[in-house]
């Protein structure tokens, strides 16, 4: 008969288990010690332009982001002596090893971020092992540099805003930061100052919720589109802006401009001066559709800087392009058979629409002819963006420069005869156009990174487009790419505003980044425990935030691809978010607008 061992007891197994973690630490530091130790043969390479910087170096397997971001700004140092590199600044990277393509994608090289060190993230990673991949390798390390100007994270709630009598379905920070929209199902679309962080007007003309705002790449205007099927355009910025009315205080008579009511009835006192200036702006409605809009898009600056067009997609299964000064229709878009969900004016000349009819259609911003049809979509397409969303929102304002100051000072400086204005108008027209343009030429790399396009569905997948304008894309019906993962309905995707990544959100409470060139996952961001809604990118693209049903933000580092900040605070679901400068907006299901700031 065998003699049976005994059981360890509860204690000894702790004990023992204990002793085992021990061992293991051990053995993990003496591996982190070899890998400081052992060396690893690196080729550097510039994601931005692919030139390869240097030549191959031997680097310790422990160097990790920092020491290998002093070894770029040597090189960029030497080669800058040598005429290859003008810029002087020393500045941080992310980067990123390529290795051989993997059986499963052999078109594409496999791609591993360094987040820790080579050593841990590479060599002694699954993935290597499986490819074959050791330290006897020379590895091609991608390197891309981070924005020069650096945005503080948000971790505090400054501002808890009321006003809306219903939950708030939309916001949208103005270009420069200035004013802040947001929309509810009160009816009713609220301009708040962030300046004082303090309500400023009210917009009364919708029959229905307000479902969307946009703002104009001028900050001049704001359009709103509702569930009533109706657009409105309001003057939202500068009190003498031609057509900009206010009401006398006192006489109660409507003006035009403070020099047309002095024309009229001689002098204007302090307090109907100080209402006509702080009146609720005027709207236009632009009648036409016949059910709810589901998304706008202003034409970009630098295409027309005077009078940009607008336009807006409907559940009628149609897009309008409206010409705003002239407050009529320019044409109509109707070629798809399902509702239209998003719509997107690219910087090319070109119209994006994704609709409930499986297909993605790019048109002809000019005449509205219809370019091509994208059609590899398996069920609705709910979102779009595209890689240059940033600039093309933000216009002419940079927040590196100081145009948004010399703007504000020549129009406090406005002259006050119709001549002189109207001069000042068009040199305004003429620099905002070029400002615009450039920073529109400095974002595609002088058309060197052209214009991509992706779009999110419910059949749980994204597609990334090809340039679908010119001849960049040899074949501009096929996707670059087909990036699974999500195991729901996709409900928004943005481009980081430097075009690198994609961020994607989902019913599936994930978060997930890809590459912005080639459609390649890149990291899972998770730590919501319901769906995520919407997301913001912050302008120096370190930074997204989220917003949730499950009632809180979460600010992701884009280094660590980890939680930031967990930022808690709305009662309820958060159904909108944006991010501009240094502040967060966002509102939700219990009525309040939160502004959050470092």
């Amino acid at each position: 008969m065998a003699t049976q061992v005994p059981k360890l007891s509860a204690k000894r197994q702790r004990l023992a288990l204990q002793a085992e973690q021990r061992e293991n630490e051990e053995l993990a530091e003496s591996g982190q010690l070899n890998a400081t130790m052992s060396s690893v043969l690196v080729q550097f390479r510039s994601g931005q332009d692919d030139r390869y910087l240097g030549s191959t170096l031997s680097l310790p397997a422990g160097a990790g982001q920092a020491e290998m971001g002093n070894i770029v700004n040597q090189l960029r140092e030497a080669s800058k002596e040598k005429k290859e590199d003008e810029d002087d600044d020393e500045i941080q990277y992310t980067f990123h090893v390529l290795l051989p393509p993997s059986p499963e994608n052999p078109s594409q090289p496999t791609r591993i971020n360094i987040t820790k060190n080579l050593h841990e993230d590479v060599l002694i990673s699954s993935i290597a092992k499986k490819l074959g991949v050791s330290a006897e390798d020379s590895l091609t390390v991608v390197f891309e540099p981070q924005a020069v100007f650096r945005v503080r994270a948000v971790h505090r709630c400054s501002s808890t805003m009321s006003g809306h009598a219903s939950p708030i379905l939309c916001c949208s920070f103005s270009p420069t930061g200035q004013l802040l929209a947001t929309g509810a199902g009160d009816r009713t679309c609220r301009l708040w100052d962030m300046d004082a962080e303090m309500p400023l007007h009210t917009l009364h003309g919708h029959a229905g919720w307000v479902l969307c705002a946009e703002w104009e790449g001028r900050e001049r205007r704001l359009a709103t589109g509702g569930m009533d099927g109706q657009v409105w355009v309001w003057d939202a910025l500068n009190p003498s802006f031609p057509g900009r009315k206010g009401w006398g205080a006192r006489s109660g008579k409507q003006v035009d401009e403070e020099r047309e009511f002095q024309g009229e009835s001689g002098r204007m006192s302090v307090a109907e001066r100080r209402a006509a200036r702080h009146a609720s702006p005027p709207g236009h409605l632009l009648r036409g559709h016949t059910k709810w809009i589901t998304s706008l898009a202003w034409e970009p600056v630098h295409k027309n800087a005077h009078a940009p067009r607008l336009a807006s997609s409907s559940k009628d299964g149609t897009v309008r392009v409206w010409n705003v000064e002239k407050r009529m229709v320019d044409f109509v878009l109707g070629g798809h058979t399902a509702s239209v969900n998003a719509v997107r004016w690219g910087g090319e000349g070109a119209l994006y629409t994704a609709s409930s009819d499986r297909t993605v259609k790019v048109w002809n911003a000019d005449d509205g002819r219809l370019i091509r049809t994208l059609n590899d979509h398996a069920h609705w397409v709910n979102t779009l963006a595209i890689s240059t969303d940033y600039y093309l929102r933000t216009g002419p304002y940079d927040p590196q420069d100081v145009y948004v100051k010399e703007m504000l000072a020549r129009h406090r400086a406005r002259p006050e005869d119709s001549a002189g204005a109207e001069a000042a108008d068009r040199e305004e027209d003429r620099l905002a156009q070029s400002s615009a343009l450039q920073r529109y030429l400095d974002a595609t790399g002088h058309e060197t990174r052209p214009e991509l396009v992706v779009s999110g569905s419910d059949d749980h997948t994204l597609f990334l487009w090809p340039p679908q304008i010119g001849g960049a894309a040899p074949s501009p019906k096929k996707p670059l790419m087909r990036l699974t993962g999500h195991q729901k309905t996709v409900n928004h995707v943005s481009f980081s505003p430097d075009g690198r990544f994609i961020a994607s959100a989902s019913f599936d409470n994930s978060v997930k980044l890809w590459d912005g060139r080639t459609g390649k996952f890149v990291a899972n961001l998770r730590g919501h425990v319901a769906s995520v809604y919407r997301l913001a990118w912050s302008s120096d693209s370190r930074m997204l935030v989220s917003a949730s049903k499950d009632s809180t933000l979460k600010l992701w580092n884009l280094r660590t691809y980890k939680i930031r900040i967990d930022l808690p605070g709305h009662d309820d679901e958060v159904y909108c978010v944006d991010f501009v400068a240094d502040k967060v907006a966002s509102g939700g299901r219990d009525r309040t607008v939160k502004i959050w700031r470092h």
